[in-house]
């Protein structure tokens, strides 16, 4: 799915106007992790990777904030022990 198609299917016009409307709560080696605010005040949390990976709708921004760090925190952890067992190998 195409960047813009992302955003049409989340209520905005182009991914320029998804951006304006978001807030980047995390970036990592040059991945984004948003929180857009999308209709009835709802917030979407999702990952600017392609293709676009949605992590939930939530009905606060804290609580898509939270989402995306666990998240972030989750892939990392991984990461570490994947580094940590290939470094004993």
């Amino acid at each position: 799915m195409s960047r813009d198609n992302f955003a049409l299917k989340n209520g905005f016009k182009s991914y320029a106007e998804m951006l304006s409307n978001s807030f980047t709560i995390v970036f990592d080696h040059g991945i984004s992790f948003f929180a857009t605010s999308i209709r009835n005040n709802d917030w979407l949390a999702w990952i600017d990777e392609r293709p676009e990976r949605v992590i939930g709708i939530f009905e606060t921004l804290e609580k898509a904030h939270e989402q995306l760090f666990y998240y972030f925190a989750e892939q990392e952890f991984e990461q570490m022990k994947r580094k940590d067992f290939e470094h004993l190998c």
